[in-house]
Parts: C-alpha cells; structure tokens; sequence
C-alpha cells in the first residue's frame, strides 16, 4: 500500500547511531546487563556441539563491553566468553550484531542460529522465524587466536580485545507480504543529486514498489514507485532539496527518510565528491592536502567499547590539532565514531582487519578469501553512508611485494568499486617501491619509519625519503594521488623533561616526527600524511608478554611509570608512538604538530 505524506516519526528505541528507524518499524536496543561466564579452558570447542543449559554464566557484564581490557603490560582473558540474556518477540524478527570478536556463535533458546568468522568488527545478522513470546539469546565470543574460527586475526602490532563490543539491535520485521526498508545506500552523483540503492527486507522481492521519501525533517514527503530487481530498489539521480555540500571541517549533513509498508529507514548522508586532479587529491572537485593521524579504537578502561565522552574527548584533541583526516587503523570501525567524524567534516580511512596477512592466506580462496571478502562486503554495506569516508582499505602491511598476492588485492579492489565506485581503494603497503599490486590501487599510500627503524639520527633522512617515494609514485603510478599512511617515532611520556635527543625522549621523538610533517606538507606531490599513532596504544600478546609493564607509582592517577625499561621494543607494553599518551596527556610533539596542521588548514585548499 501506499503509505500515508506524514513526516516520519522516529522509534523511540533508536539505536545510538545512524541510521534511525521509524513508522511500524520497531528496533530494540539489547544492551545493558547480561548473565557471563568465562571458560578459559585451551581445550573448550566454541564449534562444537553445545548445551546452552550446561553454560555456566555466574556473573554479570555491560552489553556492550570488552572482556579483556587490561593495563598496558598485563594480558587481558583470553578464552570463551558466555553471555546471556532474554528478549521478546512479537512476530517475525532480525537479531543484529554490531560487533562481536573474535569469533562469535548465537544460540536461541539452544539452539545454534548464527555464527560468524569474518573478523569480529563486521556487523552480522540472523533472521528468526515468527514466533512470540519471551526468548533466550545466548552468544559465545571466542578471543583466541586460531586460524579455523578466527581466520582474519592474523596478527598486528595492537592487543585484539573481544566480546560483544559493540551494540546488539532487534529489529522486528514485517508480515508475510510486506516489506520494509533494510537499508538505503545513498551516491552523490553530483553536489545536488544522489542516486539511491534500497534494499528491502525480503530479497527475493522482485515488481513494483510504492514507497515514499522525505529529506530532512523540513521537506514533504514524495510518492515514488521504484522497481524492485532481488530485493533491491534502485533510484537513479533524486535530486536533494535544498542542497547543502559536506567539506573537509565544513560539515553539512542531510537525511532521507525511506517510507514502504508503513516501515521506515532515516539514513543520513553528505553531498560531497572525492577526486583527482593530475596526481593531486580534491575534494568536491578542490586540490587539498589532507593530514592527520591513524587512530585504534583503545582506551586502557573500557579497550574497544568507548563511552561518548572518550570518543569526544579524542575527537576535541584532533580538532584542536588541526586534524582534517584520520585513518581507522586496523580494523572496521565503531558506528558512533564515524557520526562523529561526518559531524566534524574530517576525512576518513576505513580498512578491513587482516595486518600480518601473509602470502599464503591471500592465495588460500576457500577459506581466508572467503572469510575476507565477507568482511569487506560487511563494512562497506554498514559504512557506505557516512560522508567521512574517503578510503576502502584492507592488508595492512601485506605481501604486496609477491605477483602470487596480486589477485587477492585485485579481488578487494574490483569488490568494493563495484559496490561503491564513489571512493579510492587502496592498502598501507610497507613494501613502497617493491609493492607489485599498485595499479590495483586508486591512491597509493605508504608505511615506513625514516629516522626511526633506520638511519636513526639522521633528520634529514625523512624528506629525503619522502620525496623520493612521491617522485617513484609520480612516475611509475601517474594520475593517482599519493599519501603517507604511516611514519613517525615513539617517545616515552615520562621522558619529556630530558635536555638530550636520544631515542625514546619525546625530544627525538619531536624532531622526527616534525621532519615527517614537514616533508609531506612542502611537497606538492604528497595529498595526506597520517602520522602513527595519535595516542600511545596497548600492545599485543607477544609484546604483553615479553615486556611486561612499567613500575608505576603507587597512588597515582592517571597511571604514571617511575621506571621503565627501553631496551625492550614495546616498553611497558605499549608502542610509544603517540603525540598524546595512553590516558591522553599531551606530549611534547602534539603542540608542534598541531602548529604545523593548523597552519596549513587555514590555506586548507590549494587552487593549482
């Protein structure tokens, strides 16, 4: 039927990010206090066959949470956990998981409905089939590093935290005959007109469609009658009313509202187009250059499931910075710091999980490929609105220097421009002019450490290494714009009072990271630098392990080292690279840094 031209009215149980759901349409947020258990027994099977009843969860947790946040130098649990709690259906219904790591199997009311090996970050989802009453949701979140149920946790320089870590939804789904909007994937085609791919909740819908839409909460309701081809209904050059254009710190954000059966989806977008010119790098058709930091989602309390007072507080630390861009290292990102990101009009990186990935994964279709894939059609389809994103990115640091690796970044490449051809894709290769997958790529970014790993000392080394390498991309990758992903040096924070420049000082670490700013801000052949890392982040297991944590000083807060041992490459447990420590008190390159970007952004655009 075709519904009535009333504006939209929200659920009252909207999830705490876009999009938004409304009309008959009725989402529940599960979260809040669950029943857990931890089994860390090496020899517990999470793919074996289980008795729910026989779980043992004599505790409880927050939904969502990380079972394993830990100090820096202290591991975290690693093992199964058991989370359990109740919900009510009423009808036909769709269990969502934002995010749950690393490998995460569903049961309900015992029996096995779900489960997920695609990297833990994905959201992923169930249908149930009609039913009413109270039901028993039990999820297991397996954090153990294994290549059968955790495939993509190939590695990386960072603790992998688990758990439910992000949001569980329930949304009710309608009756037999009816269908509502899943979602509404929106393409700026220009600065005023998008194109829309809606896709229905029954996937086989095929005919006729009478649906409505409404941009932001001030237009009319239109009618329109699409055509539905496998559930999906696609909507070719809708023009925006009143058009506004989302930019780098000049953010303007729009929503469109998707009405059918009475069910309504409110996604929200930015018009907003990212290019080239020549090799340069333009945003809505302007030459930038872009500069910021990579950033994890850590913090030593809550580990991957910040509260919105976290994110914000990093998100005023770049701004006051003169951030313009953050890659999402290493891994899909948080729903809630995308939004921030599209509200702060700060261009984003988003990558799949899998650093460390070796040769043989990416030659191993049947299984990694398989899961891989999976994990990128899951980010890109939950991500694909936010108007931050500038970048689909996936191995971090991979074996693109082998022709055996190529077809596996060729098969990310072609997957995710024929999903969203509006973006670049690309990957942080550390192999640089050795890579052999680069005309894969449709902008080339860079890892490497100049000053740091090698030729420690040398100052001047930074340019000339950067220069070097937008000279080869230049020449060799010509008409693609070119980006620093990674560089930079670790200081220890405690050792910001020292009057020499020696390594870990944040004195040197100053120097270094001032020669990298430098060199990628003066070359007009170099679009964006990402300095590595923000803040000083957890490091993983073997790290963990091996270097233990510093000597804190009793009774202080936020913790504070009184000694701790360099000569160990991740001292204390943490990788020292960032301009703000762990707990987010600034160093002393943050202001320097933050001089620099800041300069720049007041001639953000350059006109060539």
């Amino acid at each position: 039927m075709l519904v009535g031209l009333l504006p939209v009215a929200l659920a009252a149980s909207a999830p705490p990010f876009w999009p938004h759901f409304g009309g008959d349409r009725e989402v529940t947020v599960l979260d809040g206090t669950w029943q857990y258990g931890l089994n860390e027994d090496p020899s517990f099977d999470s793919m074996g066959a289980i008795r729910t009843s026989e779980l043992p969860t004599p505790n409880t947790t927050a939904v969502p949470s990380t079972m394993d946040a830990a100090l820096p130098g202290y591991p975290g649990a690693r093992g199964v956990g058991i989370y359990r709690t109740q919900f009510k259906q009423a009808g036909a219904a769709r269990l969502q998981f934002m995010s749950c790591s690393f490998y995460c199997r569903v049961f309900v009311d015992g029996k096995a409905v779900a489960d997920s090996r695609s990297g833990g970050y994905t959201p992923f989802w169930v249908d149930l089939p009609n039913s009413t009453g109270d039901r028993e949701l039990v999820v297991l979140a397996d954090n153990r590093f294994n290549a059968t149920t955790a495939p993509l946790h190939t590695g990386g320089d960072f603790w992998m935290y688990g758990g439910l870590i992000r949001s569980v939804l329930l949304h009710d789904m309608p009756d037999d005959g009816q269908v509502w909007p899943w979602r509404a994937h929106v393409f700026p085609t220009s600065l005023s007109e998008i194109d829309l791919n809606i896709t229905l909740s029954d996937p086989t819908r095929t005919g006729p469609v009478n649906l409505t839409l409404q941009f932001d909460t001030s237009s009319a309701p239109q009618p329109v009658q699409g055509q539905a081809h496998a559930g999906v209904v696609t909507l070719r050059k809708v023009a925006v009313p009143s058009p506004r254009v989302w930019g780098i710190r000049k953010p303007e954000l729009h929503t469109v509202a998707v009405t059918v059966d009475g069910g309504t989806v409110v996604e929200r977008f930015g018009l907003r187009q990212w290019g080239q010119k020549g090799n340069r790098l333009t945003v809505n058709g302007e030459v930038v250059k872009l500069h910021g930091w990579n950033h994890h989602t850590q913090w030593p309390d809550t580990g991957a499931t910040p509260t919105e007072e976290q994110m914000d507080g990093d998100i005023r630390l770049l701004l006051e910075a003169g951030t313009t861009y953050v890659r999402g290292a290493h891994y899909p990102q948080d729903q809630r710091w995308l939004d921030r990101l599209d509200e702060a009009g700060l261009a984003m990186w988003e990558e799949t999980l899998g650093p460390s990935t070796s040769e043989s994964n990416l030659k191993d279709w049947d299984y990694f490929m398989k899961h891989q894939l999976a994990q990128l059609d899951q980010m890109i389809d939950q991500s694909l609105n936010h108007a931050s994103i500038m970048i689909w990115a996936w191995f971090n640091e991979g074996p693109s220097d082998k022709s055996d690796a190529c077809p596996a970044y060729q098969a990310c490449s072609e997957r995710a421009r024929a999903t969203d051809p509006t973006r670049f894709v690309t990957w942080a290769s550390n192999k640089e002019d050795n890579d052999k997958c680069l005309d894969h790529a449709t902008l080339i970014s860079f890892n490497s450490y100049p000053a740091w790993y090698y030729k420690t000392g040398d100052l001047k080394e930074p340019k000339e290494h950067w220069d070097s390498m937008a000279a080869y991309v230049k020449a060799h990758q010509a008409g693609k714009p070119f980006a620093i992903s990674e560089t930079g040096a670790g200081g220890v924070y405690e050792w910001s009072h020292n009057s020499t420049d020696a390594k870990w000082t944040t004195k040197y670490q100053t120097e270094i990271i001032a020669a990298d700013v430098d060199a990628a801000l003066d070359n007009d052949d170099l679009s964006a630098i990402t300095l590595w890392h923000f803040f000083d982040f957890k490091g993983n297991d073997d790290a963990t392990k091996k270097c233990g944590p510093c000597q804190y000083v009793p009774g202080v807060s936020p913790p504070t080292c009184a000694y701790v041992d360099v000569t160990c490459d991740r001292p204390g447990g943490l990788n020292h690279k960032g301009v703000v420590d762990f707990w987010r008190r600034k160093k002393e390159a943050y202001s320097v840094v933050a001089e620099k970007y800041n300069r720049t952004s007041a001639g953000r655009v350059v006109v060539v």
